[in-house]
């Protein structure tokens, strides 16, 4: 049953969940709302009294976690912003553009192309220093011209990116500990 509590300006709404099995109450904060799960026995009056101590509490949750909200979608937009910058940067060098580029969590690889011209990055790639991201945009950005990984594949990766190796080689060593 939704319930209300004032805490200055602010109402905040809140659930009371009743359980036979609970011994205590507590209090939930997330991105449900409020929720209050006490004993099946326990009177109303004192389920407001508990909020009414905890509203100062609940009210500073509320905010830390609509923070939290915010940095992690801020986050998330700068990280795509950032890859698609490294995305067109190389792509117009190479003169190939992708159909779409797709950041999301691969299990076993840094970064695919599909025959769509569509390229795949792995979130996890964020974490690597960023020549090695840059090695696996080039990478995919050449198999949009060369499918396969022929020498003219490698010739072309290497006319952008004669290091490439190098980055290949720590993305190979790091791997297990930058993917999650």
């Amino acid at each position: 049953m939704k319930q209300k509590v004032r805490f200055g300006n602010s109402v905040i709404q809140y659930t009371v969940v009743k359980s036979k099995r609970r011994k205590t109450s507590e209090i939930i904060v997330d991105k449900n709302g409020v929720v209050i799960r006490t004993p099946q026995r326990k009177p109303m009056s004192e389920i407001r009294k508990i909020m009414e101590n905890k509203k100062r509490w609940i009210f500073k949750e509320r905010l830390l976690f609509r923070d939290r909200i915010h940095r992690k979608i801020k986050t998330k937009e700068y990280s795509r912003r950032f890859l698609m910058k490294r995305v067109n940067f190389y792509a117009s060098k190479l003169g190939i553009y992708p159909q779409k580029v797709v950041i999301k969590k691969l299990k076993s690889r840094w970064g695919s192309a599909t025959k769509c011209n569509t390229i795949n990055l792995n979130v996890s790639l964020l974490k690597a220093p960023k020549d090695a991201i840059d090695y696996v945009i080039l990478h995919e950005l050449c198999h949009l011209k060369i499918k396969d990984h022929s020498h003219h594949f490698w010739q072309l990766l290497h006319k952008f990116m004669p290091n490439y190796q190098d980055k290949k080689r720590w993305l190979d060593i790091n791997s297990n500990r930058i993917v999650y």
